[in-house]
This record gives C-alpha cells, structure tokens and sequence, in this order.
C-alpha cells in the first residue's frame, strides 16, 4: 500500500483516494504521539491487510525507537522466540508491532495473557493488528482492561497476501521437512551468528549426504568448528542458540549409542542445497 515513493502512488481510505502521505498513514503517526505516550495501546481493525501501514509507520517514526515487530500468521512463532526479542533488544522504552495479534500462534490464552501483562509495563507501547471478525473473543472484560486498547477502525481495501501465504503450506510437512520459504523467513528473523551457526550445520550434513544411518554433527564438533568460525564464545553460548533453531523445529537433537549428543536439520538434501545456494546468491 504505501510502497515506493510515496509522492507517486494513492491510497485507498475508507472507500476514497487520497493523495498521499495517505491518511491512514497521518492517523497512525497522530496516534503515536498522542495514544501511546499516554498509555494506551492502538489496536486496528479494518476490512484489508494493514501490514504495509504498518511497516510505513514504522519507517516513518519509530526509526530512531527502540522496536520489535511479530507476525501472528507466520506458523512458528513461539512464546519463547518473543520473549527473547524483548530481552535482546533491553530498551527502558520500547514499541512492540504486532501484525495479527489474533492470529492462530498468538491467540492462546497463555500467550494472550502475557502480553496483557507486558501491556501495562510503563515502558512498552503496543500497536496490533486483527482480521479475523471474532477477534474480540479473545480477550476476557479483565484482560481487553489490561491491554487498554484504543480501537480504530483503518480499512485499507490491500489483499492479504502475507496474512495468508502459510495456509496451504504448513512449515513442516508430514515427512518433517520445512518449507523453503518457511525457512527463509524464519532465518531471515535471527541473528548473522544464528545464520551463520546454521548454514555450518547444513554444509556438513550435505557434506555427509551419502552417510548410510547418518547421525548428525557432534555437538562438541559443533562447538569447535562454530568457535573457530567467531561465531561463539563458549558452549553456553552455543546452547542458547541451539535451543531458538529447536523452538522453530529448525535442528533436531538427538543421543546417540554412544551417549554423544547429534545435531541434525530436518530438511531433505534438495531442498536444503536449495537453501544454502540462495544464501550464496545474496
């Protein structure tokens, strides 16, 4: 929707066209310094994907703010890959994005529940997204008063491209193999250490591709080679990193016979040399 130049495109608003900067766009910036500030938290609502709004806003002012933005329809999103996001980023300030914070990985009561209590926090400021038409359920009188949602009604008429690019297509297929798109976009969300710990892993396991019973790559193994590489200072650190790919089903773990502990990718040989060539080409 707001892509591009914005002195060259239109927006569609309420049902019009609009010169930009759009009005949508002016609403939401209107909304950041007067809502948030003031302790409420802006939840919109609308007939049309409200992503690129989002993303504009976030461009536009929170550049040089402290932020995280998640995606509720993306598959494998995890309680504890949110909660890590906040602890890197230990900003006395911070605005959280949500895109869908109806969506089907975030709308468990546990899930709900923690943000809630995140909501009142002085500090954080949130500004969500919902689709779905039952999304008010969600939230109980006690909860929907911890959020202290300001709710605006921001239709943007955009197709929901993104919200429902996972429908058809479950981040692990029945034989345990990940999408490649998936994957892409789940990598793309870690760290260049993360990435970097995880391209070693698939290089050896294609490297051993014809192994008859392949265990995988020693965890100590691991370590050696990630420490010579830079990308870890200790095991401890290793681990941490290990345990964001096993949140996203990215790595298996399993014991051996030999009471050594393996390392392995879930992804078939094709569609992870697939993988490793993209990253190459970028």
């Amino acid at each position: 929707m707001f892509r591009g130049n914005p002195q060259k495109k239109l927006v569609r608003f309420q049902g019009k066209t609009r010169d930009e900067p759009g009005a949508a766009l002016l609403l939401l910036l209107y909304l950041y310094c007067s809502c948030n500030r003031l302790g409420f938290n802006v939840l919109l609502y609308g007939l049309g994907s409200k992503r690129c709004l989002l993303d504009d806003f976030r461009l536009t002012a929170l550049h040089d703010e402290s932020h995280v933005v998640l995606d509720g329809s993306f598959p494998n999103v995890t309680l504890n890959s949110v909660i890590w996001c906040l602890c890197l980023e230990g900003a006395c300030e911070l605005f959280l994005l949500v895109h869908n914070v109806d969506g089907p990985t975030l709308r468990a009561s546990r899930t709900q529940e923690w943000f809630a209590q995140l909501a009142t926090l002085p500090g954080i400021h949130i500004i969500a997204t919902i689709d779905h038409v039952n999304a008010p359920l969600v939230w109980d009188q006690g909860r929907a008063g911890q959020f202290r949602w300001l709710w605006f009604d921001v239709p943007t008429f955009e197709a929901y491209t993104e919200e429902t690019a996972y429908e058809k297509s479950l981040l692990v297929h029945s034989s345990g193999t990940l999408v490649l798109s998936s994957l892409r976009h789940v990598l793309h969300s870690l760290t260049p250490n993360a990435r970097g710990i995880f391209a070693l892993l698939a290089q050896y396991q294609l490297k051993h591709k014809d192994t008859t019973f392949y265990p995988g790559l020693s965890f100590q193994s691991c370590y050696q080679q990630c420490r010579e590489a830079f990308l870890v200072s200790s095991d401890i650190a290793l681990r941490a990193q290990l345990t964001e790919f096993l949140d996203h089903r990215l790595v298996r773990t399993k014991k051996g016979s030999d009471g050594v502990e393996y390392l392995s990718i879930p992804i078939d040989t094709s569609t992870l040399r697939d993988f490793l060539d993209s990253q190459k080409e970028t």
